[in-house]
């Protein structure tokens, strides 16, 4: 009977001891909630056109190296989630490779995000530093991109990061809105995080929401002054606006739909003769992605962005001599074969041909032409 008694009485003891120490114990500080993730990513590229003298491929952002291997990118992300008590969290995501350089025109650590969030209530967020655009269906880590090489939206119609302050609202489940007052962007100073290029604010915003399961839309844009200070006289009063839309679509759980349309403009721009004029770009782009398998899936992108009265949103025809600019539509259509070997380890296999109506790539023997066909293969590790 006693043996029977104590057989309830002991445990009983134990779980209100494990209980007080549970409660004598401090409660974790803010540095234990932090968590370090990124990834490691490198590739091969090649373009049918260009030689080894010229290893350059047109309308690429990241991937411009063609006819070689590439150490694309080791991004290292140390975040603090915002918390129950304290209310506020950090992200900081430091990159560094051949893409860093591209975003920072230089060779050294990019600071891609570095951004603090306060929680001011349940609803609201207030968010201030230096983070990456909301346009675009495409963000600027590739490894989280349906294709390898990032399109020609990405490349010409959008910016890539902003440095300012956002607040976002969360209406409900299904709704929130952001805006802010950021510098403004087109400039490698702006994607550096250095003060703005001009003595204008640009304002971004965006609306984006879920209406079911399957189906999400957001609209998004900004508007400033995005000429650089001192400009010519003609020139101060421009304002650029960007418009952009993204809307997808997951009928199935092996297939994925995305669509992106984008348009903006500048206005009173210097036109050389002594007035002003207003120069705008459109494009769009659609995505679809299906899982053949839990290791295999197969994308097609296809995208076309143009710009009008010299809008020059892909910079100047280097084939030419001298460069110069016009209007200029460009298309690119984009196959692309995804591997996941484990959970974390992946690659993939993509052939790209993009094709313009004014001789924008260059050959191997320098002269100009109206396509390019590239086919590159990457491999990434996340963690």
């Amino acid at each position: 009977m006693r043996s029977s008694h104590w057989k309830y009485v002991v445990p009983g003891l134990m779980m209100a001891a494990a209980s007080m120490a549970y409660a004598d114990a401090p409660a974790p500080k803010w540095y234990d909630t932090i968590a370090m993730s990124g990834y490691l990513q490198g590739s091969y590229t090649g373009n049918f056109e260009a030689s080894p003298e010229n290893k350059s491929s047109q309308g690429r952002q990241y991937d411009t190296n063609s006819n070689s291997f590439n150490f694309n990118t080791f991004l290292l992300q140390i975040a603090k989630p915002v918390g129950d008590s304290d209310h506020y969290g950090f992200t900081v995501r430091l990159r560094t490779g051949q893409d860093a350089s591209a975003l920072s025109g230089a060779g050294q650590l990019f600071v891609q995000e570095a951004y603090a969030t306060y929680a001011a209530t349940s609803k609201l967020s207030i968010i201030g530093g230096k983070f990456v655009t909301m346009e675009g269906f495409e963000g600027a880590d590739t490894v989280n991109n349906p294709n390898f090489s990032e399109g020609l939206l990405f490349f010409a119609a959008e910016p890539i990061t902003h440095t300012g302050i956002k607040a976002n609202y969360t209406f409900s489940d299904k709704v929130n809105a952001t805006i802010g007052i950021v510098n403004g962007w087109d400039a490698l100073s702006a994607n550096q995080g250095a003060p703005d290029i001009n003595d204008s604010k640009t304002v971004i915003w965006q609306v984006a929401t879920t209406p079911t399961k399957k189906i999400t839309w957001s609209f998004q844009g900004t508007y400033g002054d995005e000429q650089v200070t001192p400009s010519l006289s003609s020139a101060d009063h421009s304002k650029r606006l960007s418009l952009d839309t993204v809307a997808g679509f997951n009928p199935t759980d092996k297939l994925s739909l995305n669509a992106q349309l984008n348009w903006g403009e500048d206005t009173d721009l210097p036109n050389g003769t002594g007035g002003t004029m207003t120069t705008h770009w459109d494009g769009a782009g659609i995505w679809a992605s299906y899982a053949t398998t839990s290791k295999f899936t197969e994308i097609a992108r296809f995208e076309v962005l143009g710009d009008q009265n010299n809008a020059d949103r892909f910079g100047a025809f280097v084939g030419t001599n001298p460069p110069t600019t016009t209007n200029q539509t460009v298309k690119e259509f984009t196959l692309t074969h995804k591997t996941m070997l484990t959970a974390s380890l992946g690659t993939r296999i993509e052939y790209r041909h993009d094709w313009s109506n004014e001789a924008y790539f260059v050959r191997s023997d320098g002269s100009s032409v109206r396509n390019q066909n590239t086919i590159s293969m990457d491999w990434f590790v996340t963690f």
